[in-house]
């Protein structure tokens, strides 16, 4: 997703990253997870989820204590905030797709999604060999 298109649907003060922004989905799916999770999930260094995290954690979009269980560890969890930002980015997403759907009518949209289909048969097709 380009950096433009991100921000237009993003609030400018406080906007999260894409990467964020997939962190907040797994985590209302998960309900709570480690930092671990989180790198093994997006295969990303535990180094840049704990960056992310601090932004997140810093714009009270999640929470953080440690488990009750073991000490050492850090359970994430998605904030009241949190969901609300997912709620409104999710909105937003959404009136963007109505738009989309609206300009091009259902004949190119049509044609759009058998592209994409062979894109991503040949993507696969690709990563298998």
């Amino acid at each position: 997703m380009g950096q433009k298109y991100q921000y237009y649907l993003l609030p400018k003060e406080g906007s999260i990253s894409l990467h964020q922004f997939h962190a907040l989905k797994f985590l209302e799916q998960k309900k709570s997870c480690t930092p671990s999770e989180i790198a093994k999930q997006f295969n990303i260094t535990l180094g840049a989820v704990t960056g992310f995290v601090d932004r997140l954690y810093k714009q009270n979009l999640i929470t953080r204590e440690r488990s009750e269980q073991d000490r050492r560890l850090v359970v994430i969890e998605l904030s009241e905030e949190g969901k609300n930002q997912l709620g409104n980015f999710e909105k937003k997403l959404f009136e963007v797709h109505q738009q989309i759907k609206e300009k091009l009518g259902e004949k190119e949209i049509e044609l759009l999604n058998q592209h994409l289909a062979r894109y991503q048969q040949v993507l696969l097709e690709i990563i298998e060999d």
